[in-house]
């Protein structure tokens, strides 16, 4: 990636390459130079987007600027947001919040008709790179759109729905639209059982850590849930709880590694999931 707040990965396969989600509209520039710097004279075939959230999205129209051959694949449900105009309202106004937040003076201005998916994939699915694979894993939880993605059967990135490792190597939830859904692509992907795991917005977990990953997942999502239930269940509303999680779970790191807006909207999605869910 060109900067903090998101990840970006490059896939070379003895034919085509691929990028896995591509980070903040920011930095787009210094990510296509590092690009470039790896790719030589070769082409960016791929952009694979593991959901439709601005900081996994952002430079998506300055790669395709760059490379205008280059097919971005996502869910169906991503393509329907991205064809919202309150949608790519909303990533734009984020994407300058975040160049705010990062440092930057702004972002480059960009043509709303290039964030967009041009092609469609779904669990099951696979892309060969030639001599390399990537499998299409649907893992709903975090959004409704979310994707996991397996190399060659041995590297697995994980969406959001399972979580993602602090650099303390602490796991947090991030179910934003479905906790039954989020254990459900936890142990899908546990079943996996792949030899690296890379982690969002974290990149490859140790071999120490891996063994336990997956446990930890669950383990980080049922304390989230079981700490939201026990507060309703004491008659807290919302709001109350929304203050009583973040005296708990916002911890140093998280405060080091997430802008307190973010994670009081993740926390809050939680919290109203959770309840929804529980009433259903």
């Amino acid at each position: 990636t060109g900067g903090k707040g998101g990840n970006a990965f490059l896939i070379l396969g003895a034919e085509k390459t691929a990028l896995i989600d591509c980070g903040m509209a920011y930095c787009a520039s210094n990510l296509i130079n590092n690009i470039k710097h790896v790719l030589c004279k070769r082409t960016l075939d791929y952009i694979c987007i593991s959901h439709s959230h601005y900081d996994h999205i952002g430079a998506i129209p300055y790669l395709k600027a760059q490379w205008s051959n280059g097919k971005v694949l996502g869910a169906e449900y991503a393509k329907q947001i991205l064809n919202k105009p309150n949608a790519l309202k909303l990533i734009r106004s984020l994407s300058m919040q975040a160049a705010q937040i990062y440092g930057a003076d702004s972002i480059l201005d960009y043509d709303d008709a290039m964030m967009k998916v041009d092609r469609i994939i779904c669990d099951g699915d696979v892309l060969d790179l030639g001599s390399l694979s990537i499998k299409v894993i649907e893992t709903r939880g975090h959004t409704k759109c979310s994707l996991s993605f397996l190399i060659d059967n041995d590297t697995l990135f994980p969406s959001e729905s399972t979580g993602y490792m602090s650099k303390s190597g602490k796991i947090y939830p991030a179910f934003l639209t479905s906790c039954s859904e989020a254990i459900d692509s936890i142990h899908r992907c546990q079943k996996l059982n792949p030899q690296f795991i890379i982690s969002p917005h974290f990149g490859l977990v140790n071999e120490s850590d891996t063994l336990s990953y997956w446990e930890n997942c669950l383990l980080a999502v049922r304390e989230t849930k079981e700490f939201i239930l026990h507060l309703a269940s004491q008659g807290y509303e919302e709001e109350q709880i929304l203050t009583e999680y973040e005296k708990v779970f916002r911890d140093e790191q998280s405060r080091l590694e997430q802008p307190a807006q973010a994670f009081l909207l993740n926390a809050r999605s939680m919290i109203k999931t959770v309840l929804r869910e529980e009433v259903l």
